[in-house]
């Protein structure tokens, strides 16, 4: 019984960078994915900003609800 080693090459990959026009779409170049990364970064900033403002509303309301609450208890305990 002769028992044989399989070679196989390497697989190659090679960077590819595609300028011009692809099937009749414009490619975008690097400044504008870098300008498009920027803006996404920065939409998302803004959007953890908003919930963090969020999620002080809504604690500051539950408070406020809490403390409503109680003063409407301790006005009905007069009745």
């Amino acid at each position: 019984m002769v028992i044989t080693e399989e070679k196989r090459e390497p697989i190659r990959s090679h960077k590819v960078v595609i300028r011009g026009v692809v099937e009749g779409y414009e490619v975008a170049s690097l400044e504008d994915l870098k300008k498009i990364e920027d803006h996404i970064e920065s939409i998302q900033s803004e959007v953890n900003a908003l919930r963090n403002q969020i999620n002080e509303l809504q604690k500051t309301l539950n408070a406020t609800n809490m403390r409503l609450e109680r003063l409407e208890n301790f006005l009905k305990s007069f009745r």
